[in-house]
């Protein structure tokens, strides 16, 4: 099997050697590091140089900026390998972690699709100024409901994308925790990557696809928070400069302000209830999760003082009566005592505790890679 690691990169020069550095530490020799420089204007192109003399790393440069979506797939387009992994610029693999997806590849008989689980590592002043470095493990929480190991049956995945429809994470969706063959990414009719979310998009339709699925509980990759990160500009609620670079547009029939990840997520169920309406026949999005969600991101921006009262009022003259139907609804099947008691524990003196609830303090860690060998000490 011949693997191709892509990593996309746009101004990462103060991280990506700590990316490439993790993955080219493998011994395996059938391998290429795809790097698409996304017309970088910062360091980038001289950290890449000093590992210039690895013939498994190739770098295509794109001559102009395009979107973050058009350079995963330039990175994609560029590769020759039978499976694919995508990388972040700000992520790094833990030690060993691809001798054990290529261990695991052969173990469980050629899956098309092996996901894994990962830590979160937010560098030192990515979640607040002057915040020192946080983790969470894990990244995302694996749903107990799916198989803890091994093959992902195709009725356990529909079942999974049916709770995406309904704003639920049974897995996480990050394509760094996704090893896909290629032929898995053809089939595939409108391709792998669609914004807003080409990591959502994708994932979901792989599950939807794929011939074959297993899943290894093993946390194999640190997936980095950086201010430049995609997943910590949304979250933040987004920026128009942020919406520009990025090249996403999060606006549709219905849309309500507020988090710009919720909004994202809408728009790419959109994209694949449209793409493949066969397989996702009376599957509908769920209107009151997404109202209920949104209307949680009003109260904590509220609470954090970022929107004041008047804006609260216009937005909610934006809900219609269905909206309001719904958001009650939603909110009698999840009322209980343990939820009053974590609405009063708000933070209301910093963004961590609310919109970053799972994140750990680790101050002893500076780096992301200093982060993947201590985490690799607790794997072993």
């Amino acid at each position: 099997m011949k693997l191709s690691v892509l990593l996309p990169t746009r101004n990462g020069g103060r991280y990506v050697g700590d990316c490439v550095a993790s993955v080219l530490a493998t011994e395996l020799e059938n391998l290429e590091l795809v790097v698409s420089d996304n017309a970088s204007e910062d360091d980038t192109q001289e950290v890449l140089a000093a590992f210039a003399g690895d013939p498994r790393l190739r770098i295509v440069r794109q001559p102009e900026s395009i979107s973050v979506t058009d350079n995963w797939t330039a990175a994609l387009q560029a590769s020759t390998g039978e499976y694919v992994l995508l990388l972040g610029d700000d992520d790094c693999l833990l030690p060993g972690a691809l001798d054990q997806l290529v261990a695991a590849h052969a173990e469980f008989g050629a899956p098309e699709v092996l996901s894994f689980e990962a830590y979160g590592f937010a560098f030192p002043g990515a979640l607040d100024p002057g915040s020192p470095a946080h983790f969470s493990d894990p990244l995302f929480p694996y749903d107990q409901r799916l198989p803890r190991q091994g093959i992902l049956a195709a009725e356990c995945r529909a079942w999974s994308v049916r709770e995406f429809f309904r704003f639920e994470l049974p897995l996480c969706t990050n394509l760094q925790t996704i090893l896909c063959s290629r032929d898995a990414l053809k089939r595939l009719p409108y391709g792998p990557f669609r914004e807003p979310y080409p990591d959502f998009y994708a994932v979901n339709a792989l599950l939807l696809t794929a011939h074959s699925w297993v899943h290894l509980p093993r946390k194999l990759v640190a997936v980095g928070i950086s201010p430049k990160s995609f997943g910590r500009t949304l979250k933040h609620g987004g920026t128009d400069a942020g919406r520009a670079y990025l090249g996403i547009d999060v606006q549709f029939d219905g849309y309500l302000p507020g988090t710009d990840m919720l909004n994202g997520v809408y728009v790419t169920l959109q994209h694949l209830r449209d793409d493949f309406s066969s397989q996702l026949a009376g599957v509908e999005i769920s209107r009151s999760n997404y109202v209920y969600r949104q209307m949680y991101s009003w109260y904590l921006s509220a609470r954090l003082r970022s929107i004041d009262r008047a804006e609260i009022v216009h937005r909610l003259r934006l809900l219609s009566a269905r909206d309001w139907i719904g958001f009650l609804r939603e909110l009698t099947v999840r009322l209980d005592l343990d939820m009053l008691r974590r609405h009063a524990r708000v933070d209301d003196s910093s963004a961590i505790a609310s919109v970053w609830a799972n994140m750990n303090p680790a101050p002893e860690h500076r780096t992301i890679r200093e982060f993947a060998a201590w985490a690799g000490t607790q794997a072993a």
